[in-house]
């Protein structure tokens, strides 16, 4: 046993040390990747190994800019000296195992397997700027972390090993890799079939106590613990170290505050800051430090939401109950499913990207055949933040906008972004490896958008065709058709569903939260990581579940992230078709995607992925990302938006017009609380946007 503790210790920290060099290689973001080295890490490691890691790790930040041979001797010095700390401890915790040993109770047989070294590394070849990065072989995983069979308190997290099996298709494991930016304390891991996820809720166990909390929620009691249990439970830590689980990190909350109705646990907290029902805890390490603050991030949201009576949301949360409580398959059916349900031929492709991501597109043939191709248009949709091509689907025949259009006689495609829950394939990479997630909307624009029109526009012999998109298929649009002006020509008409382009003005308090001017982002942007986009219970709170709680006064609609980054609007949403929406979104995207919206809420402008100044002149050869050139598209294009959408504020959208050099029409949706999610969930969207839309094809096609 204490052979093997021995040996476990020193394989956690090659694992670890094997980690920061491999970071300091891949330089994906500069703020993203080499900023956890100085700052979140290590930050809960034994008393002596904090202040040489972070000197390590200030060193691996400053040799960035420094010249290949004083960069080699300090590595080498480093490592030296963090050998030297990890012996020391290592003897240290060799001395006190045998104590820990004792104190396990008879009846519960715990065996240990030893911890195989997670990854193996080669040392990095340090590159000068502008030299070109060598290309490196896919992760894999090959740590296999067991549980114990009798558990203390303290191991209700489980942490298994991941598959080995070759890659499935739609699989969604979220584990986290060595390049994230702090390990979670739950490994999730998410059984799906070959059509379908099952979303569930991630349980965060934290060391410290959320900061943020709801009007429900009492303070907690605890009788007092003996002191061998106490006693018991320190050692388990120290075996959780030994054995290699993770390393335990405190996880602090966004901001040193507390946004809660019950003035009593507010107060415990901090001084009491109130603002429209909001109160907020502050202290003096707060970044909030007056209502100015609060009501720049949440003021626009929340003035949409405050013209709900009291007995719209008394019959909301009645009729939802009631819906929730109702068995409705479509909650769990996948695309294909959904529409044989109603009788709808569907097809479903797989298409290869030039980068080697695997992506599904869906197509549903018009109901009416015919023999002639070129009566026979072909319709191209393209979902939005977060979500897939069962977006287009889920209000069901006679109300979403498939249906109506392959009813009208057009030849419907449903694309899906690499990264959602249809597109989580790669010739190479694992969605369980950070390595997958390092995309943005330019590398949907660039490689998902070309290759899925050129199959839809192969596969039906057509050469051009109608594209709708709504949000982030507004975005990948337009910079697609900016940098490559040969698709201007393969598109008949592109009507945008709440374009995303310009986000000066963007309401949602996510994406103003994470905007690099504000003062909650460099938190924020840190707690959210560069793999996968994930929020725990916490974060959404802190980003306006609360404030939804409030306004709503539903926790189950206030804790879906889809809601809470795009707002929502009570009046028009059947509540009964709600519990089938939560369960199809979110589906998944990369952290880069959400954190590049939030630099255009900075920027102003319509510019590439923004990786900080030193990755920027690797990569665009300037140290600002550049801007997509909108001159250059040429597309006639329509432009549908609403007063009170959250992530296209109706003045960026007019910016968009007047920038825009070919717009052939604008539409306004005549609804004053018409919201982002109203385009696709709400039942006046047939009536509103999907039949004039539908109108203006068969125009153009009677033209051509």
């Amino acid at each position: 046993m204490k052979a093997a503790c021995v040996l476990a210790c020193l394989a956690l920290a090659s694992g670890i040390s094997a980690s920061i060099f491999k970071q300091q290689e891949r330089r994906v973001d500069g703020l993203d990747v080499l900023q956890p080295i100085l700052n979140n890490k290590y930050l809960n490691q034994p008393l002596g190994w904090v202040e040489s890691i972070k000197s390590a790790g200030q060193n691996l930040f400053d040799n960035t800019l420094g010249n290949k041979k004083t960069q080699e001797e300090r590595l080498q010095q480093d490592l030296r000296k963090w050998n030297e700390q990890l012996q020391e401890q290592t003897s240290k915790l060799q001395v006190q195992l045998p104590e820990i040993i004792q104190h396990q109770q008879p009846s519960q047989s715990v065996q240990y397997q030893q911890p195989s070294v997670p990854m193996q590394y080669q040392q990095p070849t340090l590159r000068k700027p502008g030299q070109q990065q060598p290309s490196q072989k896919p992760q894999e995983w090959h740590s296999t972390n067991q549980r114990p069979s009798q558990k203390p308190q303290e191991w209700q997290s489980t942490h298994q090993q991941p598959s080995q099996k070759p890659l499935e298709w739609h699989s969604t494991n979220q584990l986290p890799s060595l390049n994230n930016q702090e390990w979670p304390s739950t490994h999730h891991h998410q059984s799906h079939q070959h059509n379908h996820d099952h979303h569930g809720d991630h349980h965060h166990h934290h060391h410290n106590k959320p900061r943020f909390a709801r009007e429900s929620m009492s303070s907690s009691s605890s009788s007092e613990s003996s002191e061998d249990s106490m006693e018991w439970t320190n050692q388990a830590k120290q075996i959780q170290k030994l054995r290699g689980q993770r390393w335990t990190e405190p996880r602090l909350s966004v901001v040193d505050s507390t946004m809660n109705q019950n003035i009593q646990n507010v107060q415990s907290n901090g001084n009491v800051i109130g603002w429209n029902g909001l109160k907020m805890a502050v202290g003096p390490k707060s970044l909030v430090q007056d209502v100015e603050d609060i009501e720049k991030i949440f003021g626009d949201a929340q003035k949409t939401m405050r013209h709900i009576q009291e007995e719209d949301k008394i019959k909301l949360r009645e009729v939802l109950e009631i819906a929730q409580q109702t068995e409705n398959e479509n909650v769990v059916l996948n695309a294909t499913q959904l529409a044989q349900k109603y009788e709808y031929t569907i097809e479903e492709h797989t298409v290869k990207t030039d980068d080697g991501y695997v992506l599904t597109v869906f197509r549903i043939p018009p109901k009416m055949r015919t023999r002639d191709v070129q009566k026979r248009p072909v319709v191209f949709l393209m979902h939005g933040v977060l979500g897939s091509a069962d977006d287009w689907l889920l209000m069901g025949p006679g109300k979403s906008l498939a249906y109506l259009l392959a009813d009208a006689g057009y030849d419907v495609w449903l694309g899906n972004a690499r990264g959602n829950k249809y597109s989580r394939r790669h010739v190479s990479r694992h969605p369980a490896m950070s390595d997958f997630w390092q995309f943005s909307n330019d590398e949907i624009a660039l490689h998902d958008l070309p290759a899925m029109i050129d199959f839809a526009l192969e596969t039906t012999q057509q050469k051009k065709l109608y594209y709708v998109g709504i949000a982030q298929g507004t975005t990948s649009f337009f910079a697609l058709t900016a940098t490559l002006p040969e698709y201007n020509d393969k598109i008949i008409m592109m009507y945008a569903l709440s374009p995303m382009v310009f986000m000066t003005n963007v309401r949602s308090p996510l994406l103003r939260m994470m905007a690099p001017t504000n003062k909650f982002q460099e938190r924020l942007s840190r707690q959210i990581g560069n793999g996968a986009f994930t929020l725990n219970k916490e974060l959404i709170d802190t980003v306006g579940g609360v404030m939804c709680e409030i306004e709503i006064g539903n926790e189950k609609l206030c804790s879906n992230v889809n809601f809470i980054m795009s707002g929502m609007n009570v009046d028009s949403m059947d509540p009964r078709i709600l519990p089938v929406v939560m369960g199809h979104l979110p589906s998944s995207t990369s952290a880069k995607v959400i954190k590049q919206y939030a630099q255009g809420v900075a920027s102003n402008e319509f510019r590439r992925y923004n990786y900080g100044p030193y990755i920027n002149w690797q990569v665009y050869g300037s140290e600002v990302p550049p801007k997509y050139n909108i001159d250059e598209v040429q597309v006639p294009v329509t432009l549908v938006y609403s007063e009170e959408d959250w992530l296209a504020n109706p003045v960026d959208v007019a910016r968009l017009q007047k920038e825009l050099p070919n717009v052939r029409g604008t539409l306004k949706v005549p609804e004053e609380h018409f919201s982002h999610m109203d385009f696709q969930f709400s039942t006046k969207a047939t009536e509103m946007v999907y039949q004039p839309l539908i109108e203006s094809m068969q125009k153009l096609q009677e033209q051509q």
